[in-house]
């Protein structure tokens, strides 16, 4: 299979472009900036120099391709960005089915902060009706379901948990907060967002990878769906700070505060998933420890990245 990969020099589309170029796809990624050409080519990705604002740039090669993932996380106009993205992803499945070909497979990257905050301790599904109190991805549901109902496209909607592993992503703050620059009890601050009694459905970002690749090699049985991609259970934000301070050898109080924005605002939100459609239509199992249970493995990994 070709696969081009949207976003892939990021903490989630590296991850699974690395995933489909180890599993023996043809693998293509787009990033913005050159120094990452290398970077690319030595795991065995062929890098696109582009942008994705500017489709002139990598339309060329996704014409060539079976599957498309959208691994981008724009925030400032995202709506604008999807409309982009699709109009153009349809265009060149429809010319391809006219000259009798498959539809283009595309796989779009959305989130967990769509579901209502209403019952929060109350497991939900992908069968649970949305209704997203948080401005900041009130734009997401609207979106999932012009790539479901498209005719144009065989698509699918990966919705995954907090991501953690490798470099971090959001988790890697935890651990630079409470070392300070670094080094173990230095006066650090490990401060949280909301309580402590918050629960997050976390997610390694190569069992979430490996979910991508799964959905991409079932893509004409699984299209038109949607997979939550999370751990087995959720972890909360007490016991995950309270890990992150034992690793770090951070000695001062953990402290929790209101949030000041709204991504901060999506941060208090308590999210318990069931992962069960993606076990049973994709063969897909968390792997990896959660967070709390693996946290001496998080705290090594994140120093590599850091140069500690």
């Amino acid at each position: 299979m070709k696969v081009f990969i949207f976003g892939a020099s990021g903490y989630i589309g590296n991850s699974v472009a690395k995933a489909f170029a180890l599993n023996g796809h043809i693998t293509y990624g787009l990033i913005r900036k050159p120094e990452l050409v290398v970077q690319l080519i030595k795991d065995e990705i062929f890098p696109i120099l582009g942008d994705i604002t500017n489709p002139s740039t990598w339309l060329p090669t996704a014409q060539t391709v079976d599957l498309i993932i959208d691994c981008t996380s724009e925030y400032n106009n995202p709506v604008e960005l999807f409309n982009i993205i699709f109009k153009n992803v349809v265009e060149i499945s429809e010319r391809r089915v006219q000259q009798g070909g498959n539809k283009l497979g595309y796989i779009l990257t959305s989130g967990l902060w769509i579901y209502s905050s209403e019952s929060p301790y109350t497991p939900k599904s992908e069968f649970t009706p949305l209704n997203t109190d948080l401005e900041i991805d009130k734009w997401r549901p609207p979106c999932e379901q012009i790539i479901l109902k498209s005719n144009f496209i065989d698509g699918v909607v990966i919705r995954p948990g907090a991501a953690y592993g490798k470099s971090g992503s959001l988790t890697a703050q935890w651990f630079k907060d409470a070392s300070g620059d670094g080094n173990s009890g230095d006066g650090g601050e490990l401060v949280g967002i909301g309580n402590e009694n918050v629960r997050w459905a976390f997610v390694h970002v190569d069992d979430l990878a490996d979910a991508y690749l799964r959905v991409a090699e079932r893509i004409n049985i699984v299209k038109s769906q949607i997979f939550n991609v999370t751990n087995d259970c959720s972890e909360s934000m007490g016991d995950v700070l309270k890990a992150v301070a034992r690793i770090t050898g951070y000695k001062g109080e953990i402290k929790f505060r209101e949030p000041q924005n709204e991504f901060e605002t999506a941060m208090t939100q308590t999210g318990i998933f069931t992962n069960r459609k993606s076990q049973t239509l994709l063969g897909w199992h968390q792997k990896h420890f959660g967070f709390v249970d693996g946290i001496e493995i998080w705290w090594n990994t994140y120093k590599g990245w850091n140069n500690k």
